[in-house]
């Protein structure tokens, strides 16, 4: 009889023994499956051998072609991890987008029993901005030792490991840019407080599907964590408000995949709980939000962000090849971020489709939807001789405060509202009629970025509203030499301006009005004079005509000639420190405040100067030995080192047959809050929600808006609409209001807005 201390020595004695047999067996196939046995036998995961060459399995054969592949269909922003499996057990594992807390050194203790490649490729985004993707070459690895490894991945990737996805590469499904089903939703406050305190929509967490909880159940116990609606339909995030979001970071991933639209959300004193729709989009139609945006959003503590396209500085416009340049913007929080990038394309995309797609820009090259808002393009129907397009945030979110709690909706979910402005001095509007149409035209098209922006947004007001903070590193990279880089050839142009002898203003008006007479004049005037000798029976003889060339010649001449010496004798009148402060302002416009009596005259003379440009031509400026060209060279090349920890936002756009227009987001922190649950301001355009045509159909002339069978925007009813206040009130001192009645007629069902067919394991 063996004791029990004899009996684990020789249980141990026989591991060391197998132990021994498997290494002088691993060299042998024989080997592999001894080892793959005892595996099994104890329990342990089975790591095959590793002796290969990583550089010639199939994985690196295939692994350019397969990422090319990826990033043609896959074209921005889009992070994931994906892998790709090969007949020799070698892989390819792609992440892609890396965020920047991703630390490169965590990737060896990951891989510490594999033979392991890694290589960092930049996707380019834009005209010099780009991503980096990550790929991994495994060399030997078994589909239990990749499940281990992904799940590892994704803990590092989004600090959690909840639903591990993996995107199956080669790739089978594209990008998709354009919704199969409608995103546009229009619930009220009446319908919010009707169904989750009224009628208290159940939820349950996935650690106790048996316990159910009302939105009340859980402002009581100071819920956290994410939560599912009993009924399929909804994903609640319950966070703590005047807090630090860092605690609970590891629940942002799991909001994110289960929920792919916020709808609006419910708070007290000492909770928020942000309300998604439960996912019925895939994931390539609408990615989860990226939780380093999102952390981002949440360190912010500036009350407005902003991007726009200067194209209105001095320095930027028509190069000699005839394309237009312009500086990109961004708060300084946003440079180098995706949302930042996000921003500036949908800046881009609200100019060229208000245009019906005639204005192009050089280097995003984006889907184009299946018709345009407009019969014609905006800035030809209107006629106007500047344009100023914005996203915006008034009436984006409405919220009520209640006894004891808040309530936040968003107006739409499909877009942010539409600005149009005459002039960007003036900021006046063109007209609600043509801000309306182009509202419903944006929401109701079904694109999952301009979806996304209004997600962003949402958080943000949410996160300022409610105190939520987040201290940890979100590696900001503001390029601190962008603001007045342009300064130096602003000086340089100005400087020539100024010292133009009488003469050389004289030969520079006479060439510049022979170009104006060459490519603008000389055809209205022929066309005119034809349609003259039609309408009223007059001919011309060529003497007549030469005559009326050389008159337009003269006059034109002696107009640029006049503004030239202008604005030739002000900057000569002025002292080197008003000189230097007015090439300082046309350098960067938002970075010289207007405070007192001499900084209104620098706007002043700038105006002269802005206003003599736009005579002239800025692709003319070759006359006096400059081109726009080597300016946007010279701009690019100084900020190619300002980047972020993995990606760089665009510093500058490039755009074909531009006018002149501007664009940009103007995104506030304020809530539009009210009084009134049933008869506030919200979006009434006498349109239904719409099904627009695939963008890789043909381009309609009149396309007709087909309405919607799902159940998408609601609209309130047409009464007047209660006083609107942008103030915000923290939620520990609600106003108290009359709750509304259960049986109000504007408000629907849940299940006629927010479907409850089952969805898959709950979210994907």
């Amino acid at each position: 009889m063996i004791n029990k201390p004899h009996k684990t020595l020789v249980w141990l004695v026989a591991i060391a023994a197998i132990g021994v047999v498997i290494a002088l067996l691993s060299r042998t196939g024989v080997g592999e499956s001894v080892k793959r046995g005892s595996a099994r036998l104890f329990d342990y995961e089975y790591i095959p051998n590793q002796n290969v060459d990583i550089d010639r399995c199939e994985a690196a054969g295939m692994e350019d072609s397969i990422y090319k592949d990826f990033r043609k269909k896959y074209r921005f922003h889009y992070q994931t991890v994906g892998m790709a499996s090969f007949s020799d057990s070698s892989r390819m594992i792609l992440l892609s987008d890396l965020p920047p807390h991703f630390e490169t050194d965590s990737i060896a203790p990951i891989f510490a029993q594999f033979s392991y490649k890694t290589e960092q490729r930049k996707h380019s985004i834009g005209y010099d901005g780009y991503t980096t993707d990550m790929l991994i070459l495994l060399g030997n690895a078994t589909q239990e030792n990749c499940d281990r490894l992904l799940k590892r991945l994704n803990k590092e990737l989004f600090f959690s490991d909840y639903k591990p996805t993996v995107m199956t590469l080669p790739a089978e499904e594209i990008r998709r840019y354009f919704a199969k089903e409608s995103i546009d939703y229009q619930i009220t406050l009446n319908e919010f407080n009707t169904w989750f305190m009224e009628e208290g929509e159940g939820f349950i967490h996935l650690d106790d599907t048996s316990k159910v909880m009302t939105i009340s159940d859980l402002f009581a116990a100071q819920a956290r964590g994410v939560y599912f609606s009993q009924q399929p339909g909804f994903v609640a995030w319950a966070v703590a408000k005047n807090e630090d979001i860092a605690a609970q970071v590891g629940d942002i991933r799991q909001f994110t995949l289960d929920a792919d639209l916020i709808l609006g959300a419910l708070a007290d004193s000492s909770t928020l709980v942000i309300i998604g729709r439960e996912r019925q989009s895939p994931l390539n139609e609408l990615p989860p939000l990226q939780i380093e945006s999102i952390l981002l959003l949440a360190s912010t503590t500036e009350k407005e962000l902003s991007q726009s396209l200067d194209i209105n500085d001095l320095m930027a416009g028509k190069m000699n090849n005839g394309r237009d340049w312009c500086p990109t913007y961004l708060s300084r929080e946003l440079e180098n971020t995706e949302f930042g990038d996000l921003m500036t394309i949908t800046d881009v995309l609200l100019k060229d489709w208000s245009e019906r797609g005639t204005i192009k820009e050089g280097y995003y090259r984006y889907p184009e939807p299946g018709y345009y808002p407009f019969d014609k393009p905006l800035f030809k129907k209107l006629g106007l001789n500047e344009l100023v397009y914005n996203w915006n945030t008034a009436g984006a979110m409405y919220a009520i405060d209640r006894e004891g709690y808040t309530i936040y909706t968003l107006g739409r979910t499909g877009s942010l509202p539409v600005s149009y402005f005459n002039s960007q001095e003036r900021s006046q509007s063109i007209g609600y009629r043509y801000e309306s149409q182009a509202y419903q035209y944006f929401a109701t098209l079904g694109n999952t970025d301009l979806a996304r922006v209004v997600q962003y947004t949402a958080l943000y007001q949410l996160f300022i509203d409610n105190n939520i903070s987040y201290s940890g590193n979100t590696y900001a990279s503001f390029p601190k030499n962008k603001p007045f880089l342009l300064y130096k050839p602003t000086v340089e142009l100005l400087d020539k301006i100024r010292q133009l002898s009488d003469e050389e203003v004289g030969l520079l008006a006479d060439s510049l009005s022979q170009r104006s007479f060459r490519d603008f004049q000389k055809e209205h005037i022929d066309k005119q004079l034809r349609e003259n000798e039609q309408k009223h029976n007059i001919s011309y003889s060529e003497e007549n005509i030469d005559a009326i060339y050389r008159n337009v010649h003269r006059d034109t001449k002696a107009g640029i000639s006049r503004n030239i010496q202008e604005v030739k004798d002000m900057l000569g009148s002025l002292s080197e420190e008003q000189f230097k402060q007015l090439a300082r302002y046309l350098s960067y416009p938002r970075g010289v405040k207007i405070h007192d009596r001499e900084s209104y005259n620098t706007f002043l003379r700038g105006r002269k100067v802005n206003q003599l440009m736009r005579g002239v031509g800025k692709n003319n400026l070759d006359l006096l030995g400059m081109d726009l060209k080597d300016v946007k060279n010279w701009f690019a090349a100084n900020l190619k080192g300002n980047t972020g920890r993995y990606m760089k936002t665009s510093s500058l756009i490039i755009t074909y047959a531009d006018l002149l227009t501007t664009g940009g987001h103007n995104l506030s922190s304020r809530i539009s809050r009210v009084n009134s649950m049933t008869n506030y301001k919200r979006n009434r355009g006498n349109y239904t929600p719409t099904d627009y045509e695939s963008p890789s159909q043909p381009v309609a002339t009149e396309a007709k808006p087909v309405p919607k069978t799902s159940g998408t925007a609601g609209k309130p009813s047409g009464k007047p609409a209660s006083r609107v206040t942008s103030k915000s009130k923290p939620a520990a001192s609600p106003a108290k209001s009359k709750p509304a009645s259960k049986s109000a007629s504007n408000v629907r069902p849940r299940n006629a807005v927010i479907s409850s067919a089952p969805r898959r394991t709950r979210g994907l």
